[in-house]
């Protein structure tokens, strides 16, 4: 049987398995609680929090959106009890201004009863998602 932290990280794999294979339909939403919340940094243009599994799917869609050729590579996991951290680095070309961005990034992912309640990225460099949006 797996451990609870081992199940979390399948889950934060998971996720990131629907972003590669080009989620349409939102199935990645799957990964999340009905009373999920996604914590962007206000540094970035779609910042803020967003509540409830329907409206993180849509906030998550409309980040993508504004994206090409977006990459994501897991670098590490770091799991404990009912929490998993992602290192991990993020590469695109923004959609609209064709500015490349390339950066780092930690997340704090939160799980109970088997679903994320909980995503918080924490990015090294804003800015250049920014510019690459602008």
């Amino acid at each position: 049987m797996a451990s609870e932290e081992e199940t979390n990280i399948a889950l934060v794999k998971r996720f990131y398995q629907y972003l590669d294979d080009n989620d349409r339909d939102g199935a990645y939403a799957n990964v999340f609680a009905e009373n999920c919340e996604l914590h962007e940094t206000e540094e970035l243009p779609y910042g803020g929090v967003y509540r409830g599994r329907e409206t993180v799917k849509e906030a998550l869609a409309g980040v993508m959106a504004g994206f090409d050729e977006f990459q994501c590579e897991i670098r590490n996991y770091l799991a404990g009890g009912n929490e998993v951290v992602v290192h991990l680095h993020l590469d695109g070309v923004g959609r609209k201004s064709r500015k490349p961005f390339s950066v780092p990034v930690m997340e704090l992912w939160r799980f109970q009863d088997g679903k994320a309640i909980e995503l918080r990225p924490f990015l090294f460099d804003p800015g250049a998602i920014t510019k690459a949006l602008a």
